[in-house]
């Protein structure tokens, strides 16, 4: 009996023991609790972010001169990085990966060369930093980052999203020291970047390529396009390419909305990559170069001019901005609703609908100079390639618009023959939700 005792403490004891040892794990061993999900990471899946992505890929063989990279301005002088010695008055509310993350796909970095702080006082000196300053570098902070951490976050992101094409816009204050900077890029995005003599061998100090398409870019196995003001030859005219021909800019106080749409001519947009950009920093308005703003209402304004490069300060997830952008699909579309809904075509408001291809309406032509026509036919949506050429001898072909300004010209030619559906060259019937013209 007295055996029989011992025994069965000595059993609580060895469970209890394997009770202590489970909780104790469970307690010092478990996974550490998931972050909060940001703004961020919702704008990522929602109906703005998969809408946008469409139309990246609807243009990925559009030449550059008709595509669209929202762009941010001083888009490294971000609140996140601000300290108590560096960007005090900052351009941008999030970090350059999020900017990339919200859709953004050209980002400007200003870099001068100027005394750096960072690390131990023996290794202080001269760095090429990411600074918002004049060209003299008055504004600058010798604890602004190094240049390489902000390609670092471009590195970081474009790795994971080897399907997108995103410009690197340098301004440069480098003294001189160019090679400095650019053996920052060389050294962690060499391999990706998109060079002048890739566009036309055996050429440097290259314009920015007009003709060149993000599928020419991406099946070169690159993802990276860099340019800068002006060219001092050499090494960098080798790898980045010269803005200044082809990438006409100005302050969005200039734009003015759909119709005159601000102060370039149209032959200007049909031929280059025109650029706005606010400026809404402390500094740039008592030097005199503070801008107006860009609201949700400029920004879709911006789409329907066709301006390449339309740039916003503070940018957030929620701001309204980047819904703005988006020229194309209608709210929450395209829904596949039913199940077979698988061709494009433009309502009455200018906006896409996915529908039974069976559906009749009219068709969405363009001909070889950018001129828009829809047919007298309706029909399904197949019938398209037959009647736009056919009703126009051979002048026309079944069409989608590439941009916000091709979406308001085909607008355009629906009202003059009071039509309000047309039928769109656009279709996910190969692969459901893989849309390609």
């Amino acid at each position: 009996m007295f055996r029989n005792a011992s025994h069965t403490k000595r059993r609580y004891l060895q469970i209890a023991v394997v009770i202590v040892t489970a909780v104790t794990a469970l307690v010092f061993f478990r996974s550490p609790p998931k972050p909060p999900e940001s703004s961020v990471d919702r704008l990522q899946r929602s109906w703005e972010s998969r809408a946008l992505g469409l139309e990246r890929k609807l243009q990925n063989d559009t030449p550059l001169k008709d595509a669209t990279f929202v762009h941010t301005h001083n888009s490294y002088n971000s609140s996140k990085y601000r300290t108590a010695f560096s960007y005090l008055d900052p351009n941008q509310s999030e970090t350059i990966k999020d900017q990339l993350r919200m859709g953004v796909r050209a980002i400007e970095l200003d870099v001068h060369w100027y005394f750096s702080m960072e690390g131990w006082p023996w290794n202080w000196g001269k760095r090429p930093l990411l600074c918002h300053g004049q060209s003299n570098h008055l504004g600058c902070s010798s604890y602004d980052r190094h240049l390489s951490k902000g390609v670092d976050e471009v590195n970081s992101w474009i790795r994971a999203n080897r399907h997108e094409v995103i410009i690197v816009y340098i301004e440069t204050h480098l003294d001189g020291r160019y090679n400095d900077a650019l053996n920052v890029f060389k050294s962690r995005v060499g391999d990706l970047v998109y060079t002048p003599n890739m566009a036309r061998p055996g050429t440097t100090c290259e314009d920015v390529p007009m003709n060149v398409t993000k599928q020419q870019i991406l099946n070169a196995g690159k993802n990276i396009i860099l340019w800068s003001s002006g060219c001092p030859g050499g090494e960098w005219g080798r790898w980045v390419f010269r803005k200044n021909n082809n990438v006409p800019e100005s302050n969005v106080e200039r734009f003015s909305n759909y119709g005159a749409c601000g102060n370039f001519d149209r032959n200007t947009y049909n031929t280059k990559m025109v650029r706005y950009y606010e400026d809404r920093t402390n500094l740039s308005n008592w030097f005199g170069d503070g801008s107006g703003k860009v609201n949700a209402q400029t920004m879709a304004e911006m789409m329907k001019c066709g301006v390449n490069l339309p740039g916003a300060d503070k940018l957030t997830a929620t701001d309204g901005r980047v819904k703005a952008a988006v020229w194309s699909w209608h709210q929450n579309e395209p829904n596949d609703w039913g199940g077979n809904e698988d061709c494009a075509h433009q309502w009455g408001n200018g906006r896409w609908n996915d529908n039974n291809c069976n559906v009749s309406y009219r068709y969405a032509c363009k001909d070889g100079s950018g001129n828009w026509y829809v047919t007298n036919a309706s029909g399904p949506w197949q019938n398209g390639f037959h009647y736009c050429s056919s009703e126009t001898g051979g002048r026309y072909a079944y069409a989608v618009p590439v941009n916000g300004y091709e979406n308001q010209l085909l607008i355009e030619a629906k009202r003059s023959k009071g039509v309000n559906d047309a039928w769109l060259k656009y279709s996910d019937r190969g692969r459901e939700g893989s849309w390609t013209p």
